[in-house]
């Protein structure tokens, strides 16, 4: 909960022994007593203080009004008997006051910087609103973002009988970020500025060649070279790269620190991606699942914005999901979990999946298991493209005239609805959006089929309370999605660059500091 500066400066003088004085002072200089701001760093400032100050002043100290030099000056501390050894532990207390408030204008600035992000272009009054902070704390920060080119003056608005306000917004040549999708059927690589819109993309299929993560990195770190290069951006003043991958990212239990991949559909198991691209990528580097990271694409710049629980689907070769949470209060909320759900049984001793288990989901609307239904049934007419994702454009293509590929994938339409029935059952989602490069593909096809499917297989009381979407982002959507990571991180810190390091066992690609949790958003670090 939040506490009034009267209420901090109160705290700390019971936790000091004395009468607040400088340390009240120094504290709401910073904004730290605002009682707007839920879970900011103010409770844990005090709970650190009084923790430090009950064990290692048993009796008492006392903080003087005396030479504090205004607000947060330079104070005069009184401490009972010899300076020593208490003059140490008392720098610790104000080492941890200090590292506390550094945090809370952290916090300030990713609020702001996260609500023009995701509400777009707002004055300083509605920032003022939706953030929760002080109209100084507001003009402060936003005077600071300007000033470092992350964001601009957009315009104006009018206002209540006033003059008109400023609009803000965020910069999008404040800098640029790579998106990596690897796929079954290809490496997707897109440069975007770091509000998402596509600077230059390249793809590489690779379906046929040999699947090992050696050559899928060696294909990754060209493409990286090869879109940089055509936009004339330096590889060096990437705010990042983020790297979506068909499988879990998960810790190694052997090397702290260090990320393993696991993707069955690529036959990658325990694979140290991160550490075969690391070397090649001049900036931040950061792997997830692309069904999490398509998930928050949606969210931030498709369908799913507005949306408070949003399930995306994505179908491709492999099928997923990612639930997430919607934006609050000017936040980019929680970030999406993933949901093997195209490995929840839909028929009992069905068709076998490649998972071992048989009856998936998947088994029945992955890509691959498409095509073969077609071409298994009869009338089917063979195909002229090549490669999966040609021939499943094909059949989408032909189910306007060809009664044989119509049927195949109203059928296909009636297995996806009942998987989104069992969906909105679990999970009562607002949104279910059709994602994925094959579910971009014959989604407008298969749309009908699919929402009167799930209605039907709803309980009746949550029938009518999700809508359906396709996805509208496009081919570049999972690319997309994996840049996401960076400027997911680039938030959480408030616009502050990550400084990357090189040295014994970090790799040019990685970063200092605090790793961050893989409910952070900002996905795992390489």
């Amino acid at each position: 909960m939040g506490l009034s500066g009267v209420e901090v400066r109160g705290l700390l003088s019971l936790c000091l022994g004395g009468s607040g004085g400088v340390w009240g002072a120094g504290l709401e200089e910073v904004g730290l007593g605002e009682a707007s701001i839920p879970g900011c760093g103010c409770v844990r400032a005090v709970v650190a203080v009084r923790l430090l100050t009950f064990a290692d002043f048993p009796d008492g100290v006392s903080a003087s009004r005396e030479g504090a030099g205004g607000r947060g000056g330079g104070g005069q501390v009184d401490v009972p008997g010899s300076e020593e050894p208490w003059a140490g532990r008392l720098r610790s207390v104000k080492s941890v006051v200090k590292r506390t408030t550094s945090d809370l204008r952290r916090h300030n600035r990713s609020i702001l910087l996260s609500a023009l992000y995701v509400q777009g272009p707002t004055s300083r009054n509605k920032l003022t609103r939706v953030s929760g902070l002080s109209s100084a704390t507001v003009s402060n920060v936003v005077s600071q973002l300007l000033a470092e080119g992350l964001i601009a003056e957009g315009g104006s608005e009018d206002s209540d009988g006033g003059r008109p306000r400023s609009v803000l917004e965020i910069r999008p040549d404040y800098g640029s970020v790579i998106g990596v999708d690897i796929g079954e059927t290809h490496v997707r690589i897109g440069l975007f500025d770091w509000t998402l819109s596509v600077i230059a993309s390249e793809v590489y299929p690779i379906a046929g060649t040999r699947l090992d993560a050696e050559s899928v990195a060696a294909l990754v770190l060209q493409g990286i070279s090869d879109v940089t290069r055509a936009a004339g951006v330096d590889p060096a003043d990437l705010l990042g790269v983020g790297v979506g991958v068909p499988g879990a990212v998960q810790p190694d239990p052997r090397i702290p620190g260090r990320m393993l991949v696991h993707a069955p559909t690529l036959g990658w198991s325990g694979v140290a991606l991160g550490e075969m691209l690391a070397p090649g990528v001049a900036a931040p580097l950061m792997l997830d699942n692309c069904a999490r990271t398509l998930g928050q694409a949606e969210m931030w710049r498709g369908v799913g914005q507005g949306a408070d629980r949003v399930v995306t689907a994505l179908i491709g070769v492999g099928v997923g999901a990612a639930l997430g949470s919607g934006t609050e209060g000017g936040t980019t909320g929680l970030a999406p979990a993933t949901i093997e759900w195209g490995h929840t049984v839909i028929y009992a001793g069905g068709l076998p999946c490649r998972c071992g288990s048989r009856g998936c989901l998947e088994a029945y609307v992955g890509a691959d298991a498409i095509l073969h239904r077609y071409q298994a049934t009869l009338g089917s007419q063979p195909f002229h493209a090549s490669g999966t994702e040609g021939r499943l454009a094909e059949l989408t293509a032909r189910a306007a005239t060809d009664p044989v590929a119509m049927e195949t994938l109203e059928k296909i339409g009636e297995y996806i609805g009942i998987g989104i029935g069992n969906l909105i059952n679990l999970l009562h989602p607002d949104l279910v959006v059709l994602s994925g490069w094959a579910g971009s593909v014959m989604g407008g096809v298969v749309l009908p089929t699919v929402r009167e499917t799930a209605e039907r297989h709803a309980l009746s009381y949550l029938r009518g309370r999700t809508r359906i979407e396709v996805g509208r982002l496009g081919q570049e959507a999972v690319a997309m999605g994996a840049a996401t990571l960076p400027v997911a991180h680039l938030l959480s810190t408030g616009g502050r660059r990550p400084e990357v390091v090189s040295g014994p066992g970090s790799g040019v690609g990685s970063v200092s500091g605090t790793v961050p949790g893989s409910g952070s958003g900002a996905g795992a670090w390489a």
